[in-house]
């Protein structure tokens, strides 16, 4: 079976119930859309789960605004999401660690002294338990004075996936 037919069956079995307002569906059903390339659907999916409060999709629907994958790029709306995903109580630890790591790179594109503090502190959140080497990294980098390029790959995706738009690891054009 192809990466296409599983992904198409998983789409069979979880878009009927998705339509239907189940959380769960939903969220698998935008991260099917993403893996069949499908960037619009999957963010349009990431956000109606959003909006019913999932931390883990507010933190897919802050990237997809954050780098704009599937919609128009909003760094403002992109911030409010992944601050609504790390107070969420609906969230995995490893969901909200995401979103402090993301939020902490937009921060840093503000260049102001007060950014870079907020971004410093939610990389020590971040990586208080050791298991976010990109966040450990950019930390590490901000004790110089000069950041190089950052990460901005999604961690838990596989690495074709997870590379997309980032400018490190990413494809020739988006560097």
């Amino acid at each position: 079976m192809t990466t296409l037919e599983r992904e198409q069956r998983y789409l069979r079995k979880w878009r009927g119930k998705a339509i239907r307002g189940d959380r769960l569906a939903m969220a698998n059903v935008a991260a099917t859309y993403r893996i069949l390339g499908n960037y619009r659907l999957a963010a349009r999916w990431w956000k109606k789960v959003a909006e019913q409060g999932d931390g883990n999709a507010l933190t897919e629907w802050g990237y997809s605004l954050q780098h704009g994958v599937g919609v128009r790029r909003d760094t403002q709306a992109a911030e409010r999401a992944f601050r609504a995903a790390i107070v969420s109580k609906d969230i995995t630890e490893y969901g909200r660690e995401e979103a402090m790591y993301h939020l902490a790179v937009l921060l840093l594109g503000k260049r102001s002294v007060s950014s870079r503090r907020a971004a410093l502190k939610l990389l020590q959140s971040a990586t208080a338990d050791q298991d976010y080497a990109q966040a450990a990294a950019l930390l590490q980098s901000l004790g110089s004075e000069e950041i190089q390029k950052i990460c901005t790959c999604h961690r838990h995706l596989r690495p074709r996936l997870a590379q997309r738009h980032c400018r490190v690891h990413g494809p020739r054009q988006a560097r």
